[in-house]
């Protein structure tokens, strides 16, 4: 695992590598395993990378040392040393007396930069760049490792680039033949730098000396007592976060490898994993984080204001959380209510204690931590489980709360899978496949909340007066309903009022905050109780105030409100009686261009006028909305079909019934395209009564907006009386301006195309 560790870490984390796999010097005669030698090696070459390429090297550049003894050299005018004109005089007169001399004696002190000092500095570097070169190629290292490569081969650069420095160049002829054994070697080689130290001068060879004394004495990844700042793999105690460390590695080379890793984040404190899992549309995008508290945990648990009994925190090594799609979450006046749960794993690294089964403190705690996190999945990976060593995911044993009256949540499981580390990574990956692939399947497919109430109807009298709910409150025995939780778990069901919890308790409604979120709706089986129902669906706010959107929300419940009413009379089955009478309300000649749905919800809306007129009742509102819904889809139906014009073109992604006055009084230029359109296809002779009667666009665009504005006071509480009814059906298919209504001028003088 340690041998494994160092590989992973320079493959994903070299910058900090020091930080996880430090120096320490041993000075016990240890013997290094044949499979850690060459790792423990590799190990040494990056710890004391930065320090001899950032700091020793640039001071020795800056204040190198060198020699400076005065030479006696004959040279021709002008000479560039001091002269010696006693020497040069007298050699002339020897020669040529009486002549000037022509050859001059001088004395010149050269720079020599072939130092004791600066040979060290280049056997280091020839001696350094030769072991980067053999791990370079040592197959040990390399196999399955080939990522390594790269920052080996940087360092081999590194080393050239150095020794190209002009003061170095001309010594590595020397310096190699003392590394081959000449003058003594290296060793005499240092004593001599030692001997020659001036206290006071450039410090950096010194450091230079300490530095190849830690290369030969450095052990890494080896235990010592005697070390208490012992780094990872150096104190047997820290095992646990060894372990931790590896297995999150190890999931990223897998990840790596199976072209699913997105991002690694190594740094201290937010470890994470990015990558996806799944094939084609199952795809997800998962989050791994590493010893980090569990982002907005579902599970809220009060503390006492004394500080020793607050409720302790929970970290666990390992969070997995699905962040594409993300997660569903819900909160009710800035307080998380609910959200999707995750899967925790914890890693136990006792080789101490091998057993067969695991022990008892780690599990007991993994409980504890599913329960103040309110998740519901953790998995407890052991490195040595005598007789498990390579038992796959579905072999493993799994804990789970027992059928029993007991507050506990059932679907709460803890799976127990060993996890050895092991020279053969075949078995490792297959096991950290399993582990996500498990993951994968829990939370891989969204949990939407949605409402699934029923509604209690046959509640003795005893039992109103007994029920309460989960806070000990009495609940109102009117509009009781169970509220199944599927998005929790098929054994949740909570007991709930209407008028008390849907859409207004978030701690028992979860579609609360939901765009649409209404309270469930009493499936009427009278005509009193459809109007009781529909006074509850009503918007309250100002008509003025009314968006499209809004009202939209409103009628498609109405609708659906009324159509489950004529399922329960069984009026739905046998609507025929009431779609003939809609050529008595003046269909009879543009019935055959209505589609089957537009007829039923013609039918629909004759047969709920029949039932308001029984009981007499003061609002015709659900009639209105079903004939104003069928007048939109034709309108919807026409303008979709002029060349050119998508549902793109309007603001809800689709024309709704006030569009086209919209259009023709705020949007010139898509009007001007309907116009032309309209020019060639409206055909405005519609009374067959009178043939000199012509109906332009312009005055079915002003009966229509009468309609929007019916429509919408039908959507508010402003309920629609019977006469207002009558004139408005009147207006809509029999008469009015037009003579034969709106929604037959639209079906007879704009066309739709065959």
């Amino acid at each position: 695992m340690q041998a494994r560790l160092v590989a992973l870490l320079l493959r994903y984390d070299e910058g900090g590598f020091g930080r996880l796999i430090g120096a320490r010097t041993s000075h016990a005669a240890e013997r290094a395993e044949g499979a850690l030698r060459e790792y423990r090696a590799l190990g040494v070459v990056f710890v004391l990378r930065d320090e001899l390429f950032e700091d020793i090297l640039p001071r020795i550049v800056r204040r190198l040392s060198f020699a400076a003894p005065r030479n006696l050299i004959v040279e021709d005018p002008p000479a560039r040393g001091r002269i010696d004109w006693g020497r040069s005089l007298d050699a002339a007169w020897a020669e040529r007396p009486g002549d000037a001399p022509l050859l001059l004696h001088t004395r010149q002190r050269r720079r020599d930069f072939a130092t004791p000092e600066n040979l060290l500095a280049v056997v280091t570097l020839l001696e350094y760049r030769a072991e980067v070169e053999r791990l370079l190629w040592d197959e040990q290292v390399t196999v399955g490792s080939a990522a390594l490569r790269h920052p080996l081969n940087e360092l081999v650069e590194r080393c050239a680039r150095e020794l190209a420095f002009p003061q170095f160049a001309g010594l590595r002829g020397v310096a190699q033949q003392m590394l081959d054994g000449a003058q003594g070697g290296p060793e005499a080689l240092e004593h001599q730098v030692h001997e020659q130290l001036i206290p006071g001068g450039n410090s950096a060879y010194e450091d230079l000396l300490e530095w190849r004394a830690r290369l030969r004495s450095l052990r890494l990844l080896r235990r010592s007592a005697a070390c208490a700042d012992a780094v990872l793999g150096a104190d047997p105690e820290r095992d646990n976060y060894l372990y931790q460390v590896w297995i999150f590695y190890e999931l990223a080379d897998l990840l790596q490898e199976l072209g699913c890793l997105e991002r690694v984040d190594p740094r201290p404190g937010r470890m994470a994993l990015r990558f996806r899992w799944g094939v084609g549309a199952e795809q997800r995008t998962y989050e791994l984080r590493h010893d980090q508290a569990v982002p907005t945990p579902s599970a809220r648990w009060g503390a006492t204001p004394l500080k020793k009994y607050a409720v302790p925190g929970v970290r666990p090594d390992f969070y997995l959380w699905r962040c594409d799609p993300p997660i569903e979450q819900v909160f009710h006046q800035g307080t998380l209510i609910w959200r999707e749960p995750g899967v925790v794993w914890d890693a136990k690294y006792y080789r101490e204690r091998e057993r067969a089964v695991a022990p008892s403190s780690p599990v007991k705690r993994m409980i504890a931590d599913l329960t103040l996190l309110g998740e519901n999945q953790g998995t407890l990976l052991f490195a040595f489980l005598k007789g498990m060593e390579d038992a796959p995911l579905a072999a493993t044993y799994r804990l789970h709360p027992t059928v029993r009256n007991q507050p506990l949540v059932p679907d709460q499981e803890v799976i127990i899978q060993p996890l050895c580390p092991a020279l053969d990574l075949r078995a490792v990956r297959t096991t950290l496949t399993g582990l996500l692939a498990h993951a994968h399947a829990h939370l891989g497919t969204p949990r939407m909340p949605r409402c699934h109430g029923v509604f209690l109807d046959t509640l003795s009298l005893s039992e109103r007066g007994t029920l309460v709910g989960r806070d000990g409150g009495a609940l109102a025995p009117e509009d009781l309903l169970v509220c199944p939780k599927p998005h929790l778990g098929p054994w949740r069901v909570d007991l709930v009022s209407r008028i008390t919890h849907c859409c207004r308790d978030g701690r028992l409604c979860h579609i609360i905050g939901q765009p649409g979120a209404a309270p469930p709706m009493r499936p009427p089986r009278t005509v009193r109780e459809l109007l009781s129902e529909l006074e509850r669906l009503a918007a309250t706010d100002a008509i003025a105030t009314l968006d499209d959107e809004l009202v939209e929300q409103v009628i498609g419940r109405i609708e659906g409100l009324t159509r489950r009413f004529a399922e329960v009379t069984g009026a739905l089955e046998n609507l025929g009686r009431y779609e003939a009478k809609l050529g008595d309300i003046g269909l009879d000649r543009t019935l055959p261009m209505i589609g089957p749905s537009e007829r039923e919800s013609l039918a629909l809306a004759i047969y709920l006028r029949d039932q308001l007129d029984d009981v007499q009742a003061n609002d015709y509102s659900a009639s209105i909305i079903h004939v104003a819904r069928v007048l939109e889809r034709e309108l919807q139906r026409r303008i979709l079909a002029v060349p050119g014009i998508t549902g793109a073109d309007f603001p809800h992604g689709k024309p709704t019934l006030g569009t086209l006055g919209g259009v023709y009084r705020k949007n010139p230029a898509l009007w001007a395209h309907i116009a032309a359109h309209l020019a060639q296809v409206w055909v405005g002779q519609i009374d067959p009564e009178d043939a000199a009667f012509e109906v332009r666009i312009e005055q079915l665009i002003g009966e229509i907006d009468i309609i929007v504005r019916a429509r919408n006071q039908a959507a508010h509480t402003t309920p629609i009386i019977r006469t207002r009814f009558r004139e408005l059906l009147r207006t809509l298919c029999s008469g009015g301006p037009l003579r034969v209504g709106a929604l037959n001028v639209l079906l007879l003088a704009w066309p739709l195309p065959n």
